[in-house]
């Protein structure tokens, strides 16, 4: 098992061609083609995993099924991941020995957390690039669709954000790179922001204010 380190930070589309040309002026490059990103978020009834993400709780997990196309899951070449955040440091799990069909309609099972179930879907356009001996990735054209009970996308969104990700195997590159970056950093989760985005949370927390009449939650 291998820890990293990595930081997610956000700046508006308007800032795209600023952030381009700072890669190239200093000597960063891309790595190969653009190509689509899209991932399935499971969680709890409650959004347990969202909730966890937004406190900053260790540890916490996200779990997904990644695909790299556009469209469906396909069996075989979709990947389901456990992201997990520990006092340690962050490390993913990744398989496609898995059955997706049933994965998708009745969930998972976690450990941590218990049964998880479908939640969101996020896609994005995903750029490589290499700066400072540093992994970049620019993520745009980020979407969000909400998962129905039948696992149906129903509820889309799009964010008008561009995010990057910058990862490294020791945290002396990765402050080394912060420090030269020309944006503000605003910490960010994509799962954590099409949540909200959805207003999941909201539409659950009143779900079951009128199924029981009082405020469970409270």
């Amino acid at each position: 098992m291998s820890f990293r380190k990595e930081e997610k930070l956000n700046i508006h589309q308007s800032k795209l061609l600023e952030l381009i040309a700072w890669i190239h002026k200093n000597n960063g490059y891309m790595l190969y083609e653009a190509r689509i990103v899209s991932s399935t978020y499971f969680d709890t009834y409650a959004f347990d995993m969202h909730i966890d993400s937004e406190e900053g709780s260790i540890p916490r997990k996200k779990i997904r099924i990644r695909s790299y196309f556009e469209g469906k899951h396909v069996q075989n070449i979709s990947s389901l991941e456990t992201k997990i955040s520990s006092a340690e440091g962050r490390y993913k799990t990744s398989t496609n020995n898995f059955d997706l069909k049933r994965t998708m309609s009745i969930g998972i099972f976690d450990p941590l957390y218990g049964v998880c179930t479908p939640k969101v879907r996020v896609s994005y356009n995903r750029s490589y690039y290499k700066i400072f001996n540093i992994r970049l990735t620019i993520d745009q054209d980020i979407r969000y669709k909400k998962i129905n009970s039948l696992g149906y996308e129903v509820v889309g969104a799009r964010d008008p954000d561009i995010i990057i990700e910058i990862k490294a195997q020791d945290s002396t590159s990765l402050e080394h790179l912060i420090r030269k970056f020309p944006f503000n950093r605003i910490r960010f989760s994509k799962y954590s922001r099409a949540i909200n985005t959805l207003n999941l949370t909201l539409i659950n927390r009143l779900y079951i204010i009128n199924f029981w009449g009082v405020d469970q939650l409270s």
